[in-house]
């Protein structure tokens, strides 16, 4: 990608200096006077007469050479008299500088480009050039004459010209943001353009054929002296630098330059130039100017005009820099204003709960930002979900809050919140969702006066934002922020606000379902652990049915015989207790069998109230309770499809375990119907000791007791959850200490359709 973009910037400098290379070429004449300057045999006359063909040429070169300070007098009226007293070196200085002139101002004369003051260009560089020769004649350098420094000064904006003439469009622009800024053009140039006019005018010199300095000057001019290579014209380059200088800080021209003018002690100082003798020609350059400005055909100025214009420019870019100042000022106000309300934004967002309380919190910020009263927020966290709107007033107070089905735009693709600001799509489905929000979110506004700000919240699998749109009723963001930069910036801290909130309520989400899941493998691991355990059990207790049995029925044969024939009563009641032992034995094997082979239910029309009646006499007889029972069953109450051999042991169990509580009041037995689910549910409370938690964590655990070793074989539970869970349901405790122990059974189905019909029609 670099390189691609390296080398559409190359080809696009080539095109520019293309166009450069297509500029109007420099007369006959001048082009003499070039090759003239590199060869020894040169005929004087020749070269006279060819000069004096052009009377307009003639006059301008011989006003150039009327110099006092070179005894050239008025009365020099032709130009090979005054190339015996200047030398053939001024006469090519002024005529390429006239001739560079006429050729340039005339070509800008044709184009009109907004930002680039032409006159005022001309003025700049003859002001240059003016300066430049006083300066050469102040310094006396061996190298410099003054002719060839008025010409350097003169041509060294040829650049500007250059990308004016090549460019008038995109160099205005360029010219215009610099005022703007307040910076000097050429760093804009180049990233604009891709060329700056320093580069633009050595290859306009290099065009015309002008001597190496003079394209060095026009390109190196502006150079920092340390980045200036020790050429044989430095001093040159330096005096042409330091002239700039003092006419930029003297306001004598338009230099396309509107940073603060460099310091001209510095640059002297870095090429070694009398800092003083530089100074000192400030005086004069007024004057000098006037004078140049005659010679060259430019209007007729004076020099106390030549000072008014430059007082006018000076009071001119002062107003500018007054104007920018305040433009500044109030961009800092604004950028304060935003800046305050962004750090306000994050503090308080900082405490905010939820989706719902950042959104409050972006609504008091737009408020503070925009003004308005009602602002309402849609947000859609994830691609194809359910769409939530939030309305809030300027307080941020939540008036309003909905989960909206995305509409369907056509079979099979519902809308998404990216389409409002897709431009493929804001015709044609944004339309239709708008219309669809309208409904929700605006009142009694129509939707033309609604404003929707794009909050970017992050991005799906596939890279493609997923947004929500912030909706301001009748308000104009751009016109409350008028910066892009701003309003990215309050967007972005929002949309970020948006984004840490759906972050989190996902985060929140996944911590629930993972604690749900959690609390699920617990579940599944104490099941499997359960199952694991009762497998063993039951391959256990299968072979000790198979080994035990038969032992037992002859031990308990033998009893039966022994307590037949004995005579003496306390030999009988030995057999007896022996029976009655080997048929306990026989019954635990018994329950123990129900883990190895579990009896296959056997469901039946049955009486609830029947069962429970057997149930209680059946408990009595086992366990000799002495506290009375209650039972409640609601009337009508259907007859039941289910086993009834194993509801009825599962409910001894259970009646059992509350008689053995250590209660003497009344064991209650309700019956009832759940009205949400249609479950069976049958509770039986006591109000004995309760159990702590430690008993009630492994109740249902085969053999555990809390009773004394040899007093409870502890199944009777397990036993009972067993019997109902091959019936479909499920048995709970729940207990207190000192108030007593609540078990219920839930049978979820109980019910038979046909069963339910015939109940109704009796009814």
């Amino acid at each position: 990608m670099e390189g691609s973009q390296s080398q559409g910037g190359s080809q696009k400098v080539e095109l520019i200096l293309e166009r450069i290379d297509q500029l109007p070429t420099l007369s006959p004449i001048a082009q003499k006077l070039l090759d003239a300057a590199t060869n020894d045999d040169v005929d004087i006359a020749e070269l006279s007469a060819l000069i004096e063909t052009d009377p307009s040429l003639t006059g301008k070169v011989l006003s150039l050479c009327r110099r006092s300070d070179r005894g050239v007098s008025e009365t020099v009226t032709n130009v090979q008299h005054a190339v015996t007293l200047v030398g053939l070196e001024a006469i090519q200085s002024a005529v390429l500088s006239v001739e560079v002139y006429s050729l340039m101002s005339g070509a800008e004369s044709d184009v009109s480009t907004v930002g680039f003051d032409g006159q005022g260009h001309w003025r700049a560089c003859i002001s240059v050039a003016s300066a430049s020769e006083l300066i050469a004649q102040a310094l006396r350098l061996p190298k410099v004459r003054s002719e060839t420094a008025f010409t350097a000064g003169l041509l060294h904006g040829i650049g500007r010209s250059a990308l004016n003439l090549a460019l008038p469009g995109s160099y205005g622009k360029v010219l215009r943001i610099a005022e703007q800024r307040g910076v000097d053009s050429a760093r804009l140039e180049r990233e604009l353009i891709g060329l700056d006019h320093q580069a633009a005018g050595r290859r306009l010199a290099e065009h015309w054929g002008l001597p190496l300095m003079m394209q060095d000057v026009a390109w190196l001019y502006d150079m920092p002296a340390e980045s200036v290579p020790d050429l044989q014209h430095r001093k040159l380059i330096g005096i042409v630098a330091c002239a700039r200088a003092l006419c930029r800080r003297m306001n004598l021209g338009w230099f396309g330059d509107f940073a603060q003018a460099p310091d001209v002690g510095e640059i002297a100082r870095g090429f070694g130039l009398d800092e003083a003798a530089i100074e000192s020609v400030a005086t004069r350059v007024h004057e000098r100017v006037a004078e140049r400005c005659g010679a060259l055909g430019m209007d007729e100025i004076s020099p106390v005009e030549v000072l008014l214009e430059s007082v006018t420019r000076a009071n001119a870019r002062l107003a500018s820099l007054n104007r920018s100042l305040a433009n500044r000022s109030d961009h800092g106000s604004q950028q304060k204003k935003i800046l305050d309300t962004i750090g306000d934004f994050c503090e308080k967002s900082r405490t905010s709960a939820g989706l719902a309380g950042a959104m409050a919190q972006i609504a008091r910020s737009a408020a503070d930002l925009i003004g308005g009263e009602l602002f309402t927020i849609v947000t859609q966290s994830e691609r194809g979900e359910q769409w939530r709107m939030f309305r809030f007033t300027e307080t941020g107070t939540l008036v309003r809050s909905e989960v909206l089905a995305a509409p369907i735009l056509e079979p099979g693709r519902r809308a998404s919140l990216t389409m409002l600001t897709d431009p493929s799509q804001a015709l044609t489905s944004g339309i239709k969702i708008m219309g669809f929000l309208a409904q929700y979110a605006t009142e009694n506004v129509e939707m033309d006066q609604i404003r929707i700000l794009p909050l970017i919240t992050g991005e799906d699998a596939e890279d493609r934002p997923a947004q929500c749109a912030l909706l301001f009723v009748e308000k104009d963001f751009e016109r409350a922020i008028p910066s892009s930069v701003q309003r990215r910036a309050v967007l972005s801290v929002w949309g970020s606000a948006v984004a840490s909130a759906l972050r989190h309520e996902f985060a929140r989400k996944l911590s629930d379902e993972l604690a749900d899941r959690h609390r699920d493998l617990a579940e599944t691991q104490a099941k499997l652990a359960e199952t694991q355990s009762m497998a063993r059990l039951g391959v256990m207790t299968a072979g000790a049915a198979h080994e035990m049995n038969n032992p037992l029925t002859v031990i308990k044969g033998y009893a039966q015989v022994l307590r037949s024939r004995v005579a003496d009563s306390e030999l009988r009641k030995l057999a007896e207790k022996m029976g009655v032992a080997a048929q306990e034995i026989s019954d635990l094997i018994s329950s123990m069998n129900l883990i190895a082979d579990p009896p296959e239910p056997e469901m039946e029309r049955c009486s609830i109230q029947g069962i429970i009646n057997e149930a209680v006499v059946a408990t009595r007889e086992r366990t000799r309770m002495n506290c009375a029972s209650r039972i409640s069953i609601p009337p009508g109450m259907p007859v039941a499809l289910l086993d009834p051999q194993l509801l009825r042991s599962a409910l001894i169990e259970l009646i059992a375990n509350a008689a053995e509580s250590g209660t003497t009041e009344i064991i209650e037995i309700r019956v009832q119907i759940d009205q949400l689910d249609d479950r069976l549910l049958v509770m039986i409370k006591d109000h004995g000791s309760g159990m702590p938690q430690k008993t009630l964590d492994h109740a249902f655990d085969p053999f555990f007791s809390e009773k004394p070793a040899g007093r409870q074989t502890g199944l009777g539970l397990f036993r009972a959850r067993r019997l109902v869970e091959l019936m479909g349901g499920s048995v709970s405790l729940s207990s207190r200490e000192g108030i007593g122990t609540r078990a219920l059974l839930m049978l979820p189905t109980w019910r038979a359709p046909e069963l339910e019909r015939e109940t109704s029609k009796a009814a």
